[in-house]
């Protein structure tokens, strides 16, 4: 009976992250969710900048703001007309299994094309897949970018 079960390869782990960016017109700023799976954005973290670091509830320490601030400015970048937009970052919340983080870019003029390179998490999965939802004005339009396709271009 447990022959069946082990002639087929145990199932992968699913990896995605969501992050929607909403251009608020009477702000001229670009609102930036981006939520990830705590264990696997924790492990990158820990490769990556600091063994010992945890991301904990309830816990709001400067050093993990700091790595969340630098990983996502190398990893997660807008442009409009070729110039690249400073993300600030505003903070972090947890949800389930998910963080949560929030960023903003101000002074942002009207606009009718926005590019966005997303490769959050690909340094440590491979399969990660990085979705983006757009949202301008009531239209919503979305990307879904991976290992072979990091970058892309919304047309409003």
């Amino acid at each position: 009976m447990l022959i069946p079960l082990l002639a087929f390869p145990t199932a992968h782990k699913f990896y995605l992250s969501v992050t929607e960016v909403n251009y608020a017109a009477k702000e001229n700023t670009l609102q930036i969710t981006s939520r990830l799976f705590v264990d696997d954005f924790q492990k990158l973290l820990q490769k990556r900048y600091d063994e010992n670091i945890q991301l904990i509830r309830g816990e709001n320490k400067d050093k993990v703001n700091a790595y969340i601030t630098k990983y996502f400015r190398e990893k997660l970048q807008l442009r409009i007309k070729d110039k690249t937009l400073k993300m600030n970052f505003i903070g972090k919340r947890y949800e389930d299994d998910l963080i949560i983080c929030y960023f903003e870019v101000t002074n942002v003029k009207n606009f009718k094309t926005i590019s966005v390179s997303n490769s959050l998490l690909l340094d440590l999965f491979e399969e990660q897949k990085n979705l983006v939802h757009f949202s301008k004005n009531g239209d919503v339009k979305s990307k879904m970018l991976h290992k072979d396709k990091i970058e892309g271009r919304i047309s409003f």
